[in-house]
């Protein structure tokens, strides 16, 4: 997993300049046939995006949190918010698996190194709304202001980081589809 945030730092450039462009409203696009095609607008939602500091064994102070297999624990207070991010998006990898990349302000890798350096082994468990999305293992600081989770699908990932970046197209469903 080092191996892989190491070379999704890289990949996540190009695909927040993509995601940039598409969150730029209608822009038309070709339907096949020559002809602009519309393409949804991204509409505002006002979901909270949080990530908090998360274990596996109880502790004064935590709030448990029920997950597909058991519980964790998670902090009251986020160490990032979404004011921290300056992107979201969907991506895959060589092998097929599919993520959602998170970029962080100067400030917002700062605190991200520091929560990850003083918690190697815990989670970090991000939450969009009041939904627990993702709760990956921090296994080494992370100090290049990346992040990368993986999620089930192309569909959820798309979701989600759409969500993260405060955006919701037409299409989408309301609710994020549950990850594991």
């Amino acid at each position: 997993m080092q191996r892989t945030l190491r070379s999704l730092a890289y990949i996540l450039v190009p695909a927040a300049l993509m995601a940039a462009l598409a969150g730029c409203g209608n822009v038309p696009s070709s339907n096949g046939a020559g002809g602009p095609q519309a393409v949804a607008t991204p509409v505002v939602v006002t979901d909270p995006v949080d990530i908090y500091v998360a274990q596996s064994q109880a502790a004064s102070g935590l709030n448990a949190v029920t997950v597909p297999g058991g519980v964790i624990y998670v902090q009251r207070i986020p160490v990032l918010t979404r004011a921290d991010l300056t992107d979201a998006a969907a991506m895959i990898d060589q092998q097929g698996q599919h993520f959602v990349g998170l970029r962080f302000t100067d400030a917002g890798t700062r605190k991200l190194a520091a929560a990850s350096s003083s918690n190697i082994g815990r989670m970090l468990a991000l939450v969009v709304g009041r939904q627990l999305v993702a709760s990956p293992r921090i296994t080494e600081p992370l100090n290049r202001g990346v992040l990368a989770f993986g999620v089930p699908t192309q569909q959820a990932a798309r979701d989600i980081a759409a969500r993260i970046r405060g955006e919701e197209t037409a299409t989408q469903p309301t609710a994020l589809p549950a990850v594991q």
